[in-house]
């Protein structure tokens, strides 16, 4: 696994520019896998993004009150007016087609720090538990999406996760 926990666990103030964008998550689009099926996840894994899930930063950012324990920043590029992240088009989630062609980030996909290769995974794989529980159970650093921002002047998304 290419996570650093400790260059991300240092303070967000103290790394510079070089340092940023090291880490490797991957994201899970949750898909609807129709009656008595169970939900489906789709894989994306992105190299090159900024997690910090220092709480004293987070603080610092969104205030004691927050609930949040990451703060993920994934950069994106433009081509021919669509928004790219790990070579896959962005979309907004009321748009997103539900393919594994196409990202979204919203609330009900999770992020994990690390690289999957485990493929597409379902729920009824996991018995009783969905696959978003197994991994909460078995993995450290799962963080379900509480809040998206998409911005512009330094292109990326601020994605925070709990």
């Amino acid at each position: 696994m290419r996570f650093n926990l400790r260059r991300s666990l240092r303070s967000s103030g103290n790394k510079s520019w070089c340092d940023m964008y090291q880490d490797t998550i991957t994201l899970f689009n949750r898909k609807d896998g129709g009656r008595g099926q169970g939900d489906i996840w789709l894989p994306t894994v992105i190299k090159n993004v900024n997690l910090v899930i220092d709480k004293a930063v987070i603080n610092a950012q969104y205030g004691p009150e927050s609930r949040d324990n990451a703060v993920l920043n994934v950069r994106y590029k433009m081509d021919g007016g669509n928004v790219m992240v790990a070579g896959k088009p962005w979309m907004p989630p009321m748009e997103w087609d539900k393919t594994m062609d196409s990202l979204t980030f919203a609330e009900g996909d999770f992020f994990w720090a690390g690289e999957w290769n485990g493929g597409i995974a379902q729920d009824t794989d996991y018995g009783d538990e969905s696959f978003y529980n197994y991994m909460n159970r078995t993995k450290d650093y799962v963080f379900a999406i509480t809040s998206v921002s998409k911005l512009s002047v330094i292109p990326h998304f601020e994605i925070v996760g709990k």
